[in-house]
């Protein structure tokens, strides 16, 4: 019982379930040459691993003051290619979220008649709160969870209807740390 080091995590960990033993060798074989041990897969591994996936990436995380104008917020969206942009204070504490569906509330209130670098995030929130009155509680619009959180419970958020995604936020403070999505679960499940 072995493995490649071209095999996936997941084909490695299904080895190691099957097989009902504790480590699988990753073997390196060259033609001609004799095979190389570079790693022995555990579960435990695997796991640690999975969870470093998630850790800070090279690419910073997209944040905005209430402050900051409309236009840098669109511009955001774009740049980033993301479906949403957390809206801190001075600490870092989440206040709102600013995603891609205001943009059409905003569309439908024809507030784009004015000027994007004159309005600032806050205000075209409050816009879209007062076009949409049922659906613009706060703790409708940002579902938060936390890092310690466990898998299962972010999924069982995320099922509800409506909630596309959890902004990571710390234990008491709500500094954002981070968010995660629908397609982060899934990409994350079928990997």
């Amino acid at each position: 019982m072995q493995a490649s080091p071209s095999e996936n995590l997941k084909d490695v960990a299904l080895k190691i379930l099957q097989s009902g033993v504790a480590i699988v060798p990753i073997i390196h074989l060259e033609d001609g040459l004799f095979p190389q041990l570079l790693h022995l897969a555990s579960l435990a591994g695997i796991l640690k691993c999975i969870c470093r996936i998630g850790e800070s990436s090279s690419r910073p995380f997209a944040m905005l003051r209430l402050t900051a104008s409309l236009s840098s917020a669109l511009d955001m969206l774009v740049e980033a290619h993301v479906s949403s942009i957390p809206i801190v204070d001075d600490n870092d504490s989440l206040v709102d979220v600013y995603c891609r569906s205001d943009i059409m509330a905003l569309a439908k209130g024809r507030a784009y008649t004015h000027n994007l670098n004159e309005m600032t995030v806050h205000q075209a929130l409050q816009l879209g709160l007062d076009s949409n009155p049922p659906y613009g509680t706060r703790s409708q619009r940002c579902q938060m969870c936390l890092r310690t959180d466990t898998l299962l419970k972010v999924m069982e958020q995320l099922a509800n209807p409506g909630v596309r995604r959890l902004v990571i936020v710390e234990a008491g403070s709500n500094r954002v740390e981070g968010i995660t999505s629908l397609t982060d679960i899934f990409r994350f499940l079928l990997g």
